[in-house]
């Protein structure tokens, strides 16, 4: 056989140029047979590889009953098989084995083809979770990656949460169809069980009652996908990958999950320029004439949370996926609601919100607030030396230290005093209970009372900046005197003497 630089030889001195056969065959080398044959050929020569003959071939029949019957049995199972029921002595290595197996696997059992799909403006989006791995704050986590995709012009929005559970879904659809600007007339989700209860025949599907309220409060269309059917969301599947591709790889680091969905935002806008063969136009042009068919959005929408029962027990706490929040002492041993957001809890009592706290993500971690706990804590003070709010870091250093010298100087009503400073804060932050406790300090006293006249002081309305006193009448003229602490400090004096 020719190559095919001779065979082009051939056409083109004898079509192109006029040659005649026999000095064209005499410069090349070869019989005038030959290059007439090949100067007939249209197309070029090809040397197609010869058939050969697999190792595996005599055991055919027993592979190809073994395929048929379990579709997904693998390779090295199928030459165990063999080994042990057929030939005891065969021997052939894994390539070939796993190339012989696969090349009669896709003659019988074909894959499944798919049908392309074609959406009108508003039609229908799809939405999905996926697991990412990030460095946020220098530690290697998993995030769950919430996108929702339209399926007309492709346009998508992305965040991250800590889980894959309702608040987190609700959180992401709200999120998503807020900056669309409208609502689909479908969308489609997987069988998950932050929306499916049960699978019944066909499509039809059991909700769960948190996801049927909150659906039907966004008066939102949900369609699901058959079980183990990917394809049928393949749109949002595909952006997944995208977004893991461009974004998480290599894998980002930030400081906080606020500036990594800040960043996922940013990354969703600059997708806006890409065009998504076969179309012609950008997602952002076809975005622009989708959003004129969406559907409105609710004028209420429903709140991103789940709702439970719960009972405060008698230190004060409800418990929450093995975590537990405080309330103000007062409600101990009463029935409560917990209002679980994608990031933070609240704690009705009575219709009231009585305590808000950031939501917990790991295991028996104490969300204690010290406010819940200082009226209490001033009726027992002595329980204050001890007390797990006021222990690991809760409070500021400050306070630990003003203890510490209270008990210096009288251990038995130390408790006393500290539990006086300390009720301050039903008025006021622990941090400007701190500012104010190390001001009473650097001016030479630590009697709760004149800690409470700094904090009073510290409240009251400022003067107007540009006020001169130049400028009022001689009678208004006055000036204000300084603050003297002495007679506390004479007062603590007497106190240690007594």
């Amino acid at each position: 056989m020719i190559t095919v630089d001779v065979w082009e030889t051939i056409r083109i001195r004898c079509r192109r140029d006029g040659e005649g056969i026999k000095p064209v065959a005499r410069d090349l080398g070869l019989a005038p047979n030959t290059v007439r044959k090949y100067l007939r050929q249209i197309d070029p020569p090809s040397r197609k590889p010869r058939p050969r003959t697999s190792s595996l071939e005599p055991y055919r029949s027993h592979i190809d009953g073994l395929i048929l019957s379990t579709p997904k049995i693998t390779a090295a199972r199928i030459g165990s098989y063999l080994r042990q029921n057929v030939d005891a002595d065969l021997a052939v290595d894994q390539r070939t084995l796993r190339h012989y197996v696969a090349t009669r696997r896709t003659v019988l059992v074909p894959r499944e083809a798919f049908v392309r799909a074609a959406y009108a403006p508003g039609d229908q989006s799809q939405f999905d979770f996926s697991p990412m791995s990030v460095k946020l704050a220098g530690v290697i986590v998993v995030l769950q990656l919430f996108v929702l995709r339209l399926s007309y012009s492709g346009r998508f929005t992305a965040r991250v949460s800590y889980r894959c559970d309702r608040p987190a879904l609700f959180a992401g659809l709200l999120t998503g169809f807020t900056r669309f600007g409208g609502l689909t007339r479908t969308s489609v989700f997987d069988n998950a069980t932050t929306a499916v209860k049960r699978i019944l025949r066909g499509r039809d599907r059991e909700e769960n009652n948190a996801f049927a309220a909150f659906r039907g409060g966004l008066a939102l269309n949900v369609e699901y996908a058959a079980p183990a059917k990917g394809n049928e969301k393949g749109g949002v599947e595909g952006v997944h990958g995208y977004i893991e591709d461009n974004f998480f790889r290599p894998m980002p680091e930030y400081d906080h999950i606020d500036r990594l969905n800040a960043e996922l935002d940013a990354f969703c806008d600059r997708s806006l320029g890409r065009t998504i063969m076969p179309n012609t136009q950008t997602i952002g042009e076809r975005f622009a004439h989708e959003q004129l068919s969406l559907l409105p959005l609710p004028p209420v929408l429903p709140r991103a949370c789940v709702s439970c029962y719960v009972k405060v027990n008698k230190y004060s706490e409800i418990l929450f996926e093995r975590n537990w929040y405080s309330v103000p002492t007062q409600y101990a041993f009463r029935d409560a609601i917990a209002e679980v957001y994608e990031t933070r809890l609240h704690i009705i009592v009575d219709n009231e919100r009585v305590a808000q706290h950031p939501r917990g993500f790991g295991v028996n971690e104490r969300y204690l607030d010290l406010t819940h706990y200082v009226t209490l804590l001033h009726q027992k003070h002595r329980s204050a030396a001890t007390a797990l709010v006021l222990a690991d870091g809760r409070i500021p250093d400050v306070l630990h230290e003003l203890f510490a010298r209270y008990r210096q100087q009288n251990d038995a009503t130390a408790t006393k005093r500290w539990t006086q400073v300390l009720a301050l804060l039903v008025d006021t932050s622990v941090d400007q209970l701190a500012q104010t406790v190390t001001r009473a300090l650097a001016m030479g006293t630590d009697d709760p009372s004149a800690i409470e006249l700094l904090l009073r002081q510290r409240s009251l309305p400022k003067a107007p900046a540009d006020l001169n006193k130049h400028s009022l009448p001689t009678s208004a003229q006055l000036d204000l005197p300084a603050m003297d602490l002495s007679l506390y400090a004479i007062h603590e004096l007497m106190e240690n003497i007594a």
